[in-house]
């Protein structure tokens, strides 16, 4: 799917950090790290393509697909039709959105995240600003990961479960990349 997209002439927005999961195969891998109750909601920062939002919506879990390029809109919405109203898609930053509305309590954040380790940061901590997330499983650079560890004063505990490779994304990553599982270790003060 990358591929043929990058094929039909589709430009990557570096500003956003955009690279594209190239193989349903790879979702499937994440999905299993995730360990999502079945059933369960789960947030997408960055849906892209839509590949890993399928592979989750497809396993039984409900999928709420945040997409800051509106020029991806159309093709979220054919690569998650089918699945009605367990796929919902927001086109907007998600620091726009209030999470508060259409989290429910003990959702799962599940996401490839830009390769821009600042960018990486500042969404996993705005994402956990919601009470309602428990805990996730994002791909960040490894930079990102490290300072997200390292950073106590998030009430997050951090732990790099396994890595990923490069050549998994269209373009190929820039950078060394992580796997890595949050979990919230105190109540939100929201």
């Amino acid at each position: 799917m990358a591929d043929d997209f990058a094929a039909s002439g589709f430009k990557v927005r570096a500003d956003l950090g955009q690279h594209f999961l190239r193989s349903p195969e790879s979702a499937r891998r994440l999905l299993e790290r995730a360990q999502i109750p079945n059933g369960g909601q789960v947030l997408e920062v960055g849906a892209g393509l839509g590949t890993l939002s399928a592979t989750i919506v497809a396993a039984g879990c409900r999928i709420w697909a945040v997409e800051k390029d509106h020029r991806l809109q159309r093709q979220l919405e054919q690569r998650l039709g089918e699945f009605g109203d367990r796929a919902r898609i927001t086109i907007d930053d998600v620091r726009h959105v209030d999470l508060d509305q259409g989290l429910e309590p003990g959702s799962t954040l599940v996401s490839i995240l830009p390769f821009a380790p600042e960018l990486a940061v500042a969404l996993v901590r705005h994402v956990f600003g919601s009470p309602r997330l428990e805990r996730g499983l994002v791909v960040m650079p490894i930079l990102g990961a490290e300072q997200l560890a390292v950073d106590g004063t998030a009430g997050l505990r951090v732990e790099e479960v396994d890595g990923i490779a490069r050549a998994d994304f269209y373009p190929p990553a820039p950078t060394v990349l992580r796997v890595v599982a949050i979990e919230r270790t105190r109540p939100c003060s929201k």
